[in-house]
């Protein structure tokens, strides 16, 4: 199949039955060897379009559920020590994936996009920082004890 028809292919199926494959939790390379065609054809399709890149992008999210499920599953399945340690194994490699595509809801940490530049500050917030500045610049160079 010439990689024209590989993206008719995936046109024909749409983009729904991506995402649908991919929130439940099937890897990429699982839907390209069903479909025949490498990894590089199905990612060069979804960058094709933004509306695609959008859905396919919120599918990885919705995915990490699916990620945790699959941990839960297989450590609740485990009725022997060698499936334990191998349930527990992938449940942790669930997790890893799972905060990757959704660190927002499985990442070990939120991070906080707000930064303060001066041009943010008001002349008066501004006037009040040099204010502080300069009396612990005071503070510091004056060795007498306060009383």
């Amino acid at each position: 199949m010439a990689k024209g028809d590989k993206a008719k292919s995936l046109d024909t199926l749409g983009l729904d039955w991506l995402c649908d494959k991919l929130t439940a939790g099937e890897t990429q390379t699982a839907i390209c060897t069903e479909l025949g065609m490498g990894i590089a054809t199905l990612g060069r399709w979804i960058a094709a379009d933004a509306e695609r890149s959008a859905r396919v992008r919120e599918a990885r999210i919705a995915a990490a559920r699916s990620f945790d499920e699959k941990a839960e599953e297989g450590l609740r399945l485990a009725n022997d020590p060698f499936t334990l340690a191998r349930a527990k194994e992938l449940a942790h490699h669930y997790r890893w994936k799972a905060s990757k595509a959704d660190p927002r809801g499985y990442g070990e940490k939120i991070e906080i996009d707000q930064k303060t530049t001066l041009t943010d500050l008001t002349d008066e917030q501004l006037d009040a920082r040099l204010k502080a500045i300069e009396a612990a610049r005071a503070a510091s160079a004056d060795p007498s004890p306060e009383a």
